[in-house]
């Protein structure tokens, strides 16, 4: 586990304001889970997950959240709740049409405060 000091640190880089006041939100909870999605979150690396790995790596009914954005190759074959910090249009529509629950990531902190039962898939 990172230490919440280096990812103080790691904000001073990110020049995307939502993305750094989403950080500190999710540092300052009490929960490992949260704070290890702040760690992701402030890494130089910017992840994203196309819509087939979301349907190949996650059960029916399952939450997930992606710690970057989820982007639209591929089809979802079942439904799921799943949390990013940004999705493209048309990856939306798809999880939209497949019965999915698209949140952010704060809607899901505001739901789930202690991060139980939800996977992260980068």
């Amino acid at each position: 586990m990172i230490s919440k000091t280096k990812i103080a640190k790691r904000i001073e880089r990110k020049t995307n304001p939502l993305l750094r006041d989403l950080i500190i939100l999710l540092k300052k909870q009490k929960s490992p889970f949260w704070v290890r999605v702040a760690d992701l979150l402030s890494r130089p690396d910017n992840y994203s997950v196309n819509i087939e790995k979301l349907n190949n790596l996650t059960k029916d009914k399952e939450t997930v959240i992606v710690p970057g954005k989820i982007l639209s190759t591929g089809d979802m074959g079942h439904s799921i709740k799943v949390a990013a910090f940004a999705v493209s249009e048309t990856a939306k529509q798809k999880l939209k049409a497949s019965k999915s629950q698209f949140l952010t990531i704060n809607e899901l902190l505001k739901q789930n405060p202690k991060g139980a039962d939800v996977r992260i898939l980068i």
